[in-house]
């Protein structure tokens, strides 16, 4: 490792040589913490104490005026000053872990237990100044340029701050591609808990509202991690002081419990998450997990974040989860009162009268009780939806995006794919309505004109949609506009060979109707889980269904490419030659939740990338733009042996008016 490191700090040898149980260490103290010895004064007098200074130390002023031992001590500290939750160790050896939010106003304190202290004269009102050395020490930051990590591919561009026993710096990540990724780079004693565990969190679950891990490593006794930059200027903790609604409040909580639900399912619940460590954007991101603990196991120690964390971990206890409940609980009432949740816990019985949001006191009722009480974390999230759905009165729309690319194969050098997507919004006697038509054909490859088939099914499709425009105008009849698609090609064809396949969906307020011929495909992502909506009118899917192969067998095979059911064939189609959702669905009529997705595509996407990648994306990319791109990206990634198109839309609710 080529690094270079200033030289180590003369309290060190101080640190050493003092009793480790007289020693209490605090991670970067900030000018204004105090220290109250008033018990110690026999007056009662209080005088107004020093600073903590910048080494780290702690300062204290004893009064001269009696000769009885020193026992205790009580330090009053402003938020700011506790930075990593484990760097404070009490006298008895013990270490427990406390944080506090910069949002909070009244300071933490703790009392240290120390060995008796004899002041030396009682003749004198005489202040001595007794001056703890710090015996936990972050390493001696890196040089700019420090190269480290396996085959020093991690390069210090500059150090950032201390925070306890952890360094931060600014560095890059050289790729084996030779790409560089800009990185915040984390170092501590090898030791270091909150660091292992937030390396083995990252490590296991990979989601766009958590960093992402590029290198976990240990090296010369320090561990390392190394996670992709991410600007942190604006945290809820500032838009807290600045100040948030109903509404922007609903839509963070929702999102930092669909991140908890992602970690849960990964066994981790995250005990300590405060407002400092969230970082606001789209998507939101959870910055630090070094309070992360795994499910079903004991806490690897007591935590404290005021007006935040869930009583129960001031203990040592297992960890059930409720726990994250009651800190999303917690951020909520931080909105919606305008202040945390008291020490000693909210006042369940009078939160009619300190929160007046319809439906709020009964989620933070079911959130903020005792743990034996408490929701878990599901049922939580179905009561924040539905409140969610109280708040306002919903208008369900679509947030849309598509895309396409031609592929890599040089055998095919024209896009035979179309698609399109259409939204718009109609006047009822009900109040607005929020309507979409998403559409996806394949031109068949191997034909004549591929792409004047897929562009003929597109057009038609579009004008069959004119008379829905409308107020009080009913919505379009998918079917009907796959039949105008099926005339189109046929007329197009000219006496060509011309044909297509196509998925067509039409959303009218939520609820979805489907016209579906050939092997262009509809999935629906609704909690977490992802459902194909269309059956397959291919040979291969025919073989399966008979059991002739098994779905592992079918992917890739040779004859993947050969339809049963296509437009241009024949000008009018016969009945049942359409698909709807009966087919997959029976009667049920399929209407939209907020944040579900839908997802129409051709083969040249769902035949590169299996239900489990197209599921990943859907879930772990923020904006549809951002899922169209990943999806195409990952195709070309692939192979990308055929052209492939897809679109991507999302339930929103949008305002009233």
């Amino acid at each position: 490792m080529d690094t270079a490191r200033p030289p180590a700090s003369d309290h060190d040898d101080e640190a050493a040589a003092l009793d480790p149980d007289v020693v209490a260490t605090l991670s970067s103290p900030t000018s204004g913490a105090t220290v109250d010895d008033t018990n110690s004064r026999p007056d009662g007098e209080v005088k107004e104490p020093p600073s903590l200074p910048e080494e780290g130390a702690i300062t204290l002023e004893l009064a001269r005026a009696h000769v009885a031992p020193v026992t205790s001590a009580e330090f009053q500290l402003p938020p700011a000053a506790l930075t990593n939750t484990e760097d404070i160790v009490a006298g008895d050896g013990a270490t427990p872990r406390a944080g506090a939010s910069t949002d909070i106003d009244d300071p933490l304190v703790l009392s240290l237990d120390a060995h008796p202290l004899a002041v030396a004269s009682a003749e004198s009102d005489e202040l001595q100044e007794i001056v703890f050395p710090s015996a936990i020490q972050a390493p001696s930051p890196l040089a700019a340029g420090s190269a480290l990590g396996p085959g020093g591919t991690i390069v210090v561009e500059r150090f950032l701050d201390t925070r306890g026993r952890l360094n931060r710096y600014s560095a890059l990540v050289y790729q084996p591609d030779g790409t560089i990724i800009p990185a915040e780079l984390r170092e501590a004693p090898a030791a270091h808990a909150d660091l292992r565990r937030e390396s083995e969190v990252l490590t296991e679950v990979r989601y766009a509202m958590l960093p992402r891990a590029l290198a976990v490593f240990e090296q010369e006794g320090l561990r390392y991690l190394a996670v992709e930059w991410r600007a942190a200027n604006d945290t809820l903790a500032g838009a807290l002081q600045t100040g948030l609604d109903t509404a922007q409040a609903i839509s963070i909580v929702l999102q930092l419990t669909q991140v908890v639900r992602r970690l849960h399912a990964a066994g981790w619940a995250l005990l300590g998450l405060q407002p400092s460590q969230i970082v606001l954007g789209t998507p939101l991101q959870i910055t630090r997990l070094g309070t992360a603990s795994r499910i079903g196991q004991t806490a690897d120690g007591a935590l404290n974040v005021a007006g935040y964390s869930a009583p129960e971990v001031a203990h040592r206890a297992i960890v059930t989860g409720k726990e994250d409940v009651y800190t999303l609980g917690a951020l909520l009432y931080r909105v919606l009162v305008g202040a945390p949740v008291p020490e000693q816990g909210p006042e369940l019985a009078t939160l009619g009268a300190s929160v007046r949001v319809p439906g709020a006191p009964q989620l933070l009722d079911a959130a903020l009780a005792p743990p034996d009480e408490r929701v878990d974390l599901e049922a939580f999230y179905r009561h924040l939806l539905a409140f969610k759905g109280r708040w306002s009165r919903r208008v369900l729309a679509l947030e849309v995006a598509g895309g396409t690319t031609i592929g890599l194969n040089r055998s095919r050098p024209v896009n035979e794919d179309a698609h399109t997507s259409i939204t718009w919004s109609i006047a009822q006697q009900g109040g607005v309505t929020a309507r979409a038509l998403l559409c996806v054909v394949d031109g068949m490859g191997g034909m004549e004109a591929g792409e004047v088939a897929s562009q003929a099914a597109v057009q038609a499709a579009v004008a069959g949609i004119g008379g829905a425009f409308g107020n009080d105008a009913p919505p379009p009849d998918a079917v009907a506009l796959v039949r105008s698609a099926a005339q189109a090609v046929y007329d197009a064809a000219q006496g060509r060979a011309v044909g297509a396949t196509i998925t067509c969906a039409v959303v009218d307020d939520g609820v979805v109707t489907l016209g579906h011929v050939g092997d262009t495909r509809a999935y629906l992502l609704h909690d977490g889980m992802l459902t194909q909506l269309t059956h397959d009118h291919s040979l291969v899917a025919a073989m399966v269904s008979s059991g002739v192969l098994t779905a592992e067998q079918a992917r890739g095979h040779p004859d993947s490419n050969k339809v049963l059911r296509s437009l241009g064939g024949q000008r009018e189609l016969p009945d049942e030659y359409i698909d709807t959702l009966v087919a997959t669905r029976g009667l049920m009529p399929l209407r939209l939740m907020e944040d579900d997705r839908l997802l129409l595509c051709s083969d040249g996407i769902w035949g590169v990338l299996d239900d489990n990648v197209l599921r990943e994306i859907l879930l772990e990319v923020g904006s549809c733009a951002a899922s169209v791109q990943s999806a195409l990206r990952r195709v070309l990634d692939g192979g990308a042996p055929d052209n492939a198109t897809l679109i991507v839309a999302r339930c929103v609710v949008m305002p009233a008016n």
